[in-house]
C-alpha cells in the first residue's frame, strides 16, 4: 500500500479550495485506521465529487459509492478516472431500486449523505442490511462532531442504544 502521504498527493482540503469535502485530517484517519484491517469492499454514501471515494479506493478492493446528484457522479468519475476499483451509482440512497444490483455484503459502510437525525438512522439501518454473517462490520461518519449538524450525532448515537453498535477511535 502506498504511504498515506501519496495517496494524499494532489487531494484538495476543506480548509482550502474545497469547502464540502472533508479534511484531509478525517482522510488520514481514514487510511490509518483501516491500514492494517484485512477488508475488501466498501459502501461510500454521499460521493461528492469523489475526494473521499478517491481515498477509499486506495484501501479496499472494492467501493460502490452513491449519489444523488448526476454531474457529481460525472466530476467523481472524471476525479477517479485512472482508478478500476470503483462502481459509480447515480441514485436516491434512500429509495431500495437505487440498491438493485449491489453486492449482498460491505465491510465498511462510509457515510456522509444527508445530515439529518432520520436520515443518519436510515444510512446506517441501510447499511446493517449489507453486514457480512459472523464478521465485524464498520462504520465511518463525517460530521459527528460539527455542532450545526447535530442530526448526525443524534442519529448516530440512536443507533448505537437501539443496535447495541459500539465506537472505536
Amino acid at each position: 500500500m502506498k504511504t498515506t502521504k501519496e495517496i494524499l498527493d494532489g487531494i484538495p482540503d476543506k480548509y482550502g479550495s474545497e469547502k464540502n469535502t472533508t479534511s484531509l485530517k478525517w482522510k488520514e484517519d481514514v487510511i490509518e485506521f483501516f491500514r492494517n484491517k484485512e477488508l475488501i469492499s466498501c459502501l461510500e454514501l454521499g460521493t461528492w465529487h469523489g475526494r473521499s471515494t478517491r481515498i477509499l479506493s486506495e484501501i479496499f478492493k472494492d467501493v460502490w459509492t452513491v449519489e444523488l446528484v448526476q454531474h457529481r457522479v460525472d466530476n467523481a468519475r472524471e476525479f477517479c478516472k485512472d482508478k478500476s476499483n470503483i462502481t459509480f451509482v447515480c441514485g436516491n440512497a434512500y429509495l431500495d431500486k437505487t440498491y438493485r444490483r449491489f453486492p449482498q455484503h460491505f465491510d465498511v459502510v462510509v457515510i456522509d449523505c444527508d445530515h439529518t437525525h432520520s436520515s443518519v438512522i436510515k444510512d446506517i439501518e441501510r447499511g446493517l442490511s449489507y453486514a457480512r454473517p459472523g464478521s465485524i462490520q464498520y462504520f465511518v461518519f463525517d460530521d459527528y462532531g460539527h455542532s450545526e449538524l447535530e442530526g448526525v450525532h443524534t442519529g448516530i448515537k440512536h443507533c448505537i442504544k437501539q443496535y447495541g453498535l459500539r465506537v472505536e477511535n
